[in-house]
């Protein structure tokens, strides 16, 4: 016999009607005591393997399965478990049976279970799929979802390449007026400016403050920073980022100005940098330039143009009454070396000793890297007993 058929032979009936949220799947009720005169008969039962092998048949059609689910939950004490909604709703899915799926979701508490990535994942790409909004599907889940669960979901969906589905599951979300992390976006907006270009990841961020989830400054110096690092013309792009920034009501701080100095003088874009420089202090929400800033500028001058844009970079600093520190020497002693320019890279360590600054770890390490560079070994040796000496001593 097919297993529907036996199943369905064994399906308790009630005896009187039951109220219930949903109309083809009752809730589990109490089964009346049997009339005067007749001898009382256990009750049928269901096993959770049994509805599991239904649900599971070839043949098994949508309206037969939910009638096998809705007898084994009228059984007292029994619970279904979550193979069983697993296999349903993805039968659901399959049949495009979006508002029983949005029920059986909203079922499944009842029953001590709580969906995860992997019950949802099948169902998010079916909605999107038929071009179903994910309201819905996200309110039918048990609100607000985790954040383990939100993080769990989306880098599914990036892994997958599914960048659109995970854009509007986010969106949903923030719709639905969950509050959102860095963490829970990030990875699309960073996989958005590798894949389609900063712009989509703009429209993305511009998306999610207009429902009010506007990052925070932390986050938006990880992404400047991340694109100024690609070199070339990403500083276009990172200034586009910092437009967003502005639309959405965050003022930049000293290092997203600082980074922007950095990416500027990375792309030898030394005219740029000066801008920025100068935005900076017509700005009242950032600081005025100091040895940080011009440090950034210095650290970001290819070491072929430290000769020229470096030294230039050094003396205006000193020109506007900024002290340069050991963090300024270090970045000039190693790209003045790198370059070959060993001569004036003595003159900068000349200079540091004249002005009190003395060296530290880093920059002690900077110099033994600049005279073995140069096949300069004795130096090198010289320095790194120095170096040894002076760590002793503190």
């Amino acid at each position: 016999m097919h297993p529907i058929q036996s199943l369905r032979r064994r399906m308790p009936t009630l005896h009187r009607a039951t109220t219930t949220h949903l109309p083809w799947l009752p809730p589990r009720s109490s089964w009346l005591p049997p009339p005067p005169g007749c001898a009382a008969k256990p009750p049928p039962s269901l096993s959770n393997a049994a509805v599991l092998r239904a649900v599971k048949s070839p043949s098994a059609t949508p309206r037969q399965v939910v009638a096998i689910y809705s007898a084994a939950a009228r059984q007292r004490g029994f619970h279904h478990d979550l193979p069983t909604y697993k296999a349903l709703l993805s039968l659901l899915a399959s049949h495009r049976r979006f508002r029983a799926i949005e029920l059986l979701l909203a079922r499944m508490p009842h029953d001590g279970l709580l969906p995860g990535p992997a019950l949802l994942l099948p169902l998010v790409r079916s909605f999107s799929a038929a071009g179903r909004g994910l309201d819905a599907l996200l309110r039918a889940c048990p609100s607000p979802l985790s954040e383990r669960l939100l993080s769990s979901l989306i880098h599914a969906l990036l892994l997958s390449g599914d960048l659109n589905i995970a854009r509007s599951v986010l969106s949903a979300v923030a719709g639905l007026g969950q509050p959102l992390h860095a963490r829970h976006y990030s990875g699309l907006v960073r996989t958005l400016c590798d894949r389609d270009g900063v712009r989509s990841a703009t429209e993305f961020l511009d998306l999610l403050a207009a429902k009010g989830c506007v990052p925070d400054v932390y986050f938006y110096r990880s992404l400047i920073r991340d694109i100024c690092r690609r070199g070339g013309n990403s500083i276009a792009a990172a200034f586009e980022v910092v437009e967003q920034m502005r639309r959405s009501g965050r003022e930049p701080d000293v290092e997203v100005w600082n980074t922007l100095v950095q990416g500027c003088a990375r792309a030898g874009q030394m005219s740029k940098a000066e801008e920025v420089m100068a935005e900076m202090g017509r700005n009242s929400g950032a600081a005025i330039a100091d040895a940080r800033t011009y440090n950034a500028l210095i650290s970001g001058i290819p070491d072929r143009l430290m000769s020229q844009d470096g030294i230039m970079a050094f003396r205006r600093m000193v020109e506007r009454g900024v002290p340069p520190d050991v963090v300024t020497f270090s970045a000039l002693i190693g790209g003045l070396g790198r370059a070959g320019r060993v001569w004036e890279c003595n003159a900068m360590l000349g200079k540091m000793v004249r002005l009190g600054i003395p060296p530290d770890v880093a920059c002690y390490k900077v110099l033994v890297g600049v005279y073995r560079i140069n096949n300069m070994p004795d130096d090198a040796s010289a320095i790194a007993e120095a170096m040894k000496y002076d760590v002793l001593d503190s």
